[in-house]
């Protein structure tokens, strides 16, 4: 193969990708296709954000210089993902191992970052990590699709991988919804109302009277670009923001600062946001992590009952086989956020909280979580708020609050 001709990787969730990182920047994954040995490379992945990120907190040491000279740390990850790319490019790479580009950036971060690597791909061999047919960049010329086992199965030329006539992605047919915990949830509506709501760090703005109200049933899209407060703006609602106490807002019918416990606002909420997958342990099985989505708790301390088992198992059916009897470790980080969907899910809540919830899915289990949501969404008896920077197609919230970023903050607009 020629060595500039830019390739994709094409993983599914069950892929091991962190190995296929590791043995790609060591010279062991395409030795049959492709020599490395000699080649200069980097990793333009969250993996070496990660580390460039550790290495500030731990030692003060600021690898990646930027204009303003901020830290890594404070920035959002679209500006963290351009910093990182300017600094990768300026060590005149010979290639480039490129990890899931396009995950939790905005739109037009997405189309500097595309146009950047085009012109890039001219004399740097370009070799893409990538989950979704869509994501597949202008660049690449020639796809590798890797099985469960991290082995090759199929090398095709781009515009036949990326053909509408190429081969039918499996159909998710007959799908239902398992049935949810019967607990007491608040009857109440709306389930949330701000108002006013402003937000500043060390004198820096970030959100600017905020007003919106969430009705039951409800499906919402949270938009905004990188740094416009939507993280600010979540944490508000879940009550883990202390900046929340002091506003004029209502949680579940529950004016906030009235006595109310942080519990008591997440026994209402079904949360997921792909940082969640940290706080548990390797030893959790995939069934115990759904049983704690019943139970509002990181892990399991407690002997579930009977039925808190068989809906935990229904999940476990509907997510698939390659599951059970697994533990959460063992499990690839697509499987990992699918799990982490699903115990947000279980308990179906009055509000479900969907925190870019299709990073790192593969083009099947994207279709599932979609029917999952759509299937919820129907019912019309849980309200959903959706945030992501991905378009979606299948999915189709009734309602955006966009965030729009100005000098005292962001405000919300509502779009119908």
């Amino acid at each position: 193969m020629n060595q500039h001709t830019s390739i994709g990787l094409y993983l599914s969730n069950a892929s091991n990708k962190n190995q296929i990182i590791e043995q790609i920047m060591s010279n062991h994954f395409l030795q049959e296709y492709l020599d490395l040995g000699l080649l200069k490379g980097v990793l333009f992945s969250a993996i070496t954000l990660n580390r460039y990120v550790l290495e500030e907190t731990r030692h003060d040491h600021f690898l990646i210089q930027t204009d303003k000279n901020s830290s890594l740390a404070s920035m959002s990850s679209g500006q963290q993902k351009k910093a990182l790319l300017d600094y990768l490019i300026a060590q005149k790479p010979q290639y480039m191992v490129l990890d899931d580009v396009y995950s939790n950036i905005d739109k037009a971060t997405q189309e500097s970052i595309t146009v950047t690597l085009a012109e890039l791909s001219e004399n740097t061999l370009m070799i893409q990590l990538f989950f979704r047919k869509r994501d597949i960049l202008p660049c690449i010329k020639k796809v590798f699709s890797v099985d469960q086992d991290n082995k090759i199965i199929k090398e095709e030329d781009a515009e036949t991988f990326s053909s509408p006539d190429a081969e039918k992605e499996q159909q998710i047919s007959g799908f239902r919804l398992p049935s949810g915990y019967d607990e007491l949830h608040t009857d109440i509506n709306p389930l949330i109302q701000l108002n006013d709501v402003s937000v500043q760090y060390s004198e820096k703005p970030v959100l600017d009277k905020i007003n919106w109200t969430i009705q039951k049933g409800e499906f919402w899209q949270l938009t905004g670009p990188n740094g416009s407060g939507k993280s600010t703006l979540l944490s508000i609602i879940t009550g883990d923001n202390p900046l929340g106490y002091g506003q004029d807002m209502i949680l579940f019918g529950r004016k906030k600062g009235t006595g109310e416990s942080i519990w008591d606002i997440k026994r209402q909420i079904g949360y997921f946001t792909p940082s969640m997958i940290d706080q548990f342990k390797p030893v959790d099985t995939v069934e115990n992590m759904i049983i704690s989505g019943l139970m509002d708790s990181v892990g399991l301390y407690t002997k579930p009952s009977d039925l808190q088992m068989k809906i935990a198992r229904s999940w476990l059916e509907m997510l698939g086989a390659s599951y059970r009897h697994k533990t959460f470790q063992t499990l690839s980080l697509g499987q990992q956020r699918m799990v982490m969907v699903a115990r947000a899910m279980v308990k179906h809540p009055p509000l479900l909280i969907l925190d870019e919830p299709t990073v790192e899915l593969d083009d099947y289990n994207s279709r599932l979580f979609i029917e999952m949501v759509n299937t919820i969404a129907a019912e019309e008896k849980i309200a959903i708020l959706y945030v992501s920077h991905r378009d979606e197609p299948d999915l189709h919230p009734d309602k955006i609050f966009e965030l729009v970023p100005g000098i005292q903050g962001s405000r919300g607009v509502v779009i119908k």
